[in-house]
């Protein structure tokens, strides 16, 4: 009887464990989420530095700029494009026409690194 016992314990636990591994697997993004995902242009935010010095775009396309603060409080504006995203208002959609390059600045006073949180966006 105890081996009896014994038995629908572990195989009862092994079946839980396997039902919460496989519950707890991520699943593969949507192609509506890919697509936006290809149209976003996510800039990261941290303690008086951005993710990338240089972000890569090309010209005449239409994506999202998305601030994200991975790290204090930030706020970013991308002189000649219109861009100023702080606050709520952290993402717009922006046309990139002309060729060039485009200083990014955080806007937010974050602390004593402020002054140098620059990056640039290219447009090709």
């Amino acid at each position: 009887m105890y081996k009896w016992i014994m038995a629908v314990l572990f195989f009862g636990s092994a079946a839980l464990g396997v039902g919460i591994l496989f519950n707890e697997l991520p699943q593969p993004p949507s192609e509506e989420e890919l697509a936006e995902a290809a149209n976003t242009l996510e800039i990261v935010a941290s303690n008086w530095e951005f993710d990338q010095q240089e972000y890569v775009v090309e010209a005449g396309s239409t994506m999202t700029v998305k601030l994200v603060n991975d790290q204090g409080v930030h706020g970013i504006n991308i002189s000649g494009l219109g861009v100023d995203l702080q606050g709520a208002h952290l993402s717009q959609e922006v046309t990139f026409g002309e060729p060039g390059e485009y200083e990014i600045t955080c806007i937010v006073l974050c602390g004593e690194g402020h002054a140098e949180m620059k990056a640039k966006i290219v447009v090709q």
